[in-house]
């Protein structure tokens, strides 16, 4: 993630309240696509499933990557600044 879109999420994941309500719905929309991934029987479907699955545990990681790549961001910053 760019330190652009992490900046844009920040707000989100250091609100403890907007963030709950997040986490709210991905644990809600997970169990969906697990219980639906149990009935499957196409396998076409069942790749969906599982990326949307992939995504709702992206998402779930969402402020360990918006904080990494924020400090990331200023590490390369300041190593920068310090090369010149």
């Amino acid at each position: 993630m760019n330190h652009k879109t992490a900046k844009l999420l920040l707000p989100l994941v250091n609100n403890p309240q907007m963030w709950a309500a997040m986490q709210a719905l991905l644990s809600e929309q997970t169990q969906w696509i697990n219980r639906a991934l149990v009935v499957e029987m196409s396998e076409l479907e069942m790749r969906r499933l599982q990326g949307k699955a992939a995504l709702l545990e992206m998402l779930s990681n969402l402020p360990e990557n918006v904080n990494s790549s924020l400090k990331n961001y200023e590490v390369e910053k300041q190593n920068n600044a310090h090369a010149l």
